[in-house]
């Protein structure tokens, strides 16, 4: 491994903490890969033989709606990991990354995983780690029945709260509402189409309201009542113009 490599492995969340030797032998587990702008890190329902620490470039952690659309879940970059909650339960993979740009990562097996582990200096790095991912998703699940109930309120102002995926975020907080674009474009067209039957129900308040006042007056019109008055008023009008 070269020096710039140990550095990269210096600025990761796993390892950052770590002394020169433990970097040196987290270096000596690892696999360096390289995938391209486009390329699947792995796929969902994969089995889940190792885990990656990000180096360079940025991914996508992605999964598919009922239709089968394309649902951005989490968004990682260099010195964030990917996969290792995976080979603690030992299932598949539930969700696929992709790379967004060209990217370079430490590929660690189960087994090196496992030996990391067992070094007192390094599994404190890794627990960190996982720690991390865990109030990460805390944050995001709060998140998400804040917006919740407020949709269902009828309350959309967290909407004007929202950034483009593109921006960098900062807190866990923010990223978690940067990686919820799925849910809030969902519930814009939930606001598009409540907002367009409010317009047509007014509209057709309004046109009730107009049938409704031109009905009463025909009926009025129709009575003997009002043909008296008409024939008053026309007695009236004469009865001045002739004076």
């Amino acid at each position: 491994m070269t020096v710039n490599i140990l550095q990269k492995i210096r600025e990761t969340d796993f390892f950052k903490d770590l002394s020169d030797e433990a970097c040196a032998a987290v270096a000596a587990e690892a696999s360096t890969r390289h995938f391209a702008a486009g390329d699947a890190m792995m796929k969902k329902g994969d089995p889940a033989d190792s885990f990656f620490v990000i180096l360079e470039g940025t991914l996508k952690i992605v999964t598919t709606d009922a239709k089968g659309d394309e649902i951005i879940i989490n968004k990682v970059g260099p010195g964030e990991s990917i996969g290792e909650l995976a080979l603690v339960d030992e299932l598949p993979r539930s969700a696929g990354v992709v790379a967004l740009e060209p990217v370079e990562a430490l590929e660690f097996t189960k087994q090196d995983l496992f030996d990391l582990l067992a070094r007192q200096d390094v599994s404190l790095g890794i627990l960190r780690g996982f720690s991390h991912r865990l109030r990460f998703s805390t944050t995001y699940i709060e998140k998400v029945i804040d917006w919740s109930q407020k949709t269902a309120e009828g309350n959309y102002s967290f909407l004007d709260q929202t950034q483009p995926l593109v921006t960098p975020a900062g807190s866990d907080e923010a990223k978690a509402a940067q990686l919820l674009s799925a849910f809030y474009s969902m519930v814009r067209k939930v606001k598009e189409r409540e907002d367009d039957l409010k317009e047509k129900l007014e509209r057709l308040t309004v046109e009730i309201d107009q049938e409704r006042r031109k009905r009463e007056f025909e009926e009025i019109a129709g009575t003997e009542f009002y043909a008296k008055l008409k024939e008053q008023a026309k007695a009236l009008r004469q009865k001045r113009n002739s004076g």
